[in-house]
């Protein structure tokens, strides 16, 4: 059955001396924002945490992965497309939509991420001159922020050292590697889960949590070299009532420290105020189902000058009891 609420989430992590994510067209330095100078991370980039989490420790099936043909060259999106041709029951009698049709109800029924994230993927099917030809298009109700960011900004390194091998041929002596660092970011993610778009996708009540541990243990489960020192910090997830949504929630927190912005090394360093995103609950608690956190207790926030976690002070601000579950 698919989900009939609307869900809002906001995830907290922090990073440590690594790389959140390396721009391509800048030698992979972390991206930064020019004008505020706030470490930014791309929603691909969080929904591959998620994706690789749930593709290699719970063994889920995911459509983007990387897949080979026979020749062992990198699938495009017309050979991914036609792995799922058989499971599809396609007919050469059937017409375009027809085969769109099919090829959409087999792809988001084995592949999780497409029940989450969606997907655009082209479509060939016949030979020759019978060659029909479209695109399986299915929206994501799970979307998150463009560009999600730090609570603070940013100051990266960079550093030297010496690579495990020698970088060519006949060389005496080993290659130097060099890698674009942050020594530290608080970083607050926004997502949003449509119902109405869950419907078209299949998206249903039991993938909700594989999202979430995704997520979090994803997060935890980044251990390559660029990306260790990865370490979830807090998870709110807000159901609603009747298509509700209070939006952008991760934009109504702020850090606060007595330090410069970019001295900051750890949790111990800063508090989050949390003002204004539990005063929006506030407002809109009759729309609210449930709240869901779970919270790493390193992190503190504040409400109305009042220190603690975000659960006590979430119940402490008058937000029914019932609603709040603790993670």
């Amino acid at each position: 059955m698919s989900i009939q609420n609307r869900e809002e989430l906001l995830f907290l992590y922090e990073i440590k001396d690594c790389n959140p994510n390396g721009d391509p067209l800048d030698e992979n330095k972390p991206r930064l924002d020019p004008e505020t100078g706030v470490a930014t991370v791309t929603d691909v980039r969080i929904k591959r945490t998620i994706r690789d989490y749930l593709y290699n420790v719970k063994k889920l099936e995911i459509l983007v992965r990387d897949t080979f043909d026979e020749g062992g060259y990198l699938k495009d999106g017309k050979g991914r497309c036609k792995d799922y041709f058989d499971n599809a029951n396609l007919s050469e009698t059937d017409n375009i939509a027809q085969i769109v049709e099919k090829l959409e109800k087999s792809i988001s029924s084995q592949c999780i991420d497409i029940r989450l994230f969606g997907c655009t993927l082209p479509v060939e099917y016949g030979n020759g001159k019978n060659v029909k030809k479209s695109s399986v298009q299915i929206t994501g109700p799970v979307q998150f922020n463009g560009f999600n960011r730090s609570l603070h900004k940013v100051s990266p390194i960079f550093i030297q050292g010496t690579a495990a091998f020698a970088s060519q041929g006949q060389a005496t002596q080993k290659s130097f590697r060099e890698d674009h660092l942050l020594p530290y970011a608080c970083i607050g993610v926004y997502g949003v889960i449509n119902e109405n778009a869950a419907e078209t996708s299949g998206l249903n009540e039991s993938d909700i949590p594989l999202l979430y541990e995704g997520l979090w243990k994803g997060t935890e489960n980044l251990i390559s070299r660029s990306k260790m020192g990865h370490q979830p910090l807090a998870l709110m997830r807000i159901v609603y009532k009747n298509g509700y949504r209070i939006g952008d929630l991760a934009g109504r927190i702020s850090l606060e420290s007595e330090k410069e912005d970019i001295q900051i090394r750890s949790t111990h360093d800063y508090k989050i105020n949390a003002d204004g995103l539990i005063g929006a609950i506030q407002g809109a608690v009759n729309s609210v189902n449930k709240i869901e956190i779970f919270q790493d207790p390193r992190v503190k926030f504040t409400f109305n000058g009042k220190d603690g976690s975000l659960v006590e002070l979430i119940k402490n601000s008058g937000i029914t009891p019932q609603k709040l579950v603790i993670g």
